[in-house]
């Protein structure tokens, strides 16, 4: 009996222990997490959402107000993106402080609306709610 209750008693350890790693592992990893991993940022009448997976891809996200009209303006005008303007556009080389460098390892940030590619840069992306816009570091 006594054995019974001692391997009970490590089984509901062990469980515990599990338990609180599986929670420390995912804490963050997801922007609907309940420990408020979504950050909000900036003031207007439009707001959407924003996700960044990093070089090591982590996943950020915010929820972002603003009265710019493009995605692009309303992430230049909170300080998320910076990059370079040519006749083509927006070229972004850095997200939320984390710059790609394509002459140095072929980095760069990829543009995507709802998890799907986008066709458009950011610049000329007009918002629309409830869309998820998202940059995610990619190499080659």
């Amino acid at each position: 009996m006594k054995t019974k209750i001692t391997l009970l008693v490590l089984a509901a350890a062990m469980l515990a222990i599990l338990t609180a790693c599986g929670a420390a592992a995912t804490t963050g990893s997801s922007p609907d997490s309940p420990d408020g991993a979504v950050q909000v940022i900036g003031q207007g009448s439009l707001s959407f959402r924003f996700e960044v997976t990093d070089d090591a891809e982590t996943l950020t996200a915010w929820d972002v107000s603003t009265d710019e009209t493009t995605v692009g303006d309303a992430l230049i005008a909170v300080g998320l993106i910076k990059g370079d303007v040519s006749e083509f556009g927006l070229y972004v080389t850095e997200v939320n402080g984390l710059i790609a460098d394509y002459d140095a390892n072929q980095s760069w940030w990829g543009f995507f609306i709802d998890g799907e590619m986008a066709m458009a840069g950011a610049d000329a992306t007009d918002i629309e709610e409830g869309k998820v816009y998202a940059f995610i570091y990619t190499i080659g």
